[in-house]
């Protein structure tokens, strides 16, 4: 018999060698799953909210942009200044009118979104700035501090109806 014979085979060191690497890839694995569950979910969030806007500011756009919109109407949208756009009041009647929602029967306004209008300085008062933020938050909001990360979503209207005399 062979006083050197060779084995065949795995030792105990290169076993655990090979746990360890295969261990460390699961583990990776195991870690990126909750961040790629949460970018999901958040991706999700955001489209619903820029689709929920972009139906907003598209209602909003039309319905500023009518020509039988009198320029005393017009007039009492609040001027943006220094002082911040009272959310409650700052929404025309012309506007408020036309806004359908019935689409969106989740989206509260004060509870899940809010929208301003405020006439843009330096453009004569003929350019109305209408903005759109909304959230996923349940609790009544009172100012866009409140969204926190959510984008405010812009579009402008043009003032097309008739001026009084």
């Amino acid at each position: 018999m062979n006083a050197h014979s060779a084995r065949a085979g795995f030792s105990l060191i290169e076993i655990n060698m090979a746990v360890f690497v295969m261990a460390l890839g699961v583990l990776s694995m195991v870690v990126l799953y909750p961040l790629g569950l949460r970018e999901s979910t958040q991706g999700s969030a955001d489209l619903k909210q820029s689709m929920f806007a972009d139906y907003v500011l598209n209602q909003a756009v039309a319905a500023a942009s009518q020509t039988n919109i009198t320029w005393s109407q017009w007039k009492s949208v609040p001027r943006l200044g220094g002082a911040r756009v009272n959310l409650n009041s700052s929404v025309p009647s012309f506007i408020r009118s036309k806004l359908d929602l019935d689409d969106w029967p989740d989206m509260r306004e004060g509870t899940h979104f809010r929208i301003a209008c405020c006439l843009v300085p330096g453009a004569s008062d003929r350019i109305m700035g209408i903005m759109v933020q909304s959230t996923d938050l349940t609790k009544n909001i009172t100012s866009y501090d409140q969204f926190t990360n959510n984008p405010v979503y812009y579009a402008e209207a043009l003032f097309q109806g008739r001026p009084t005399l």
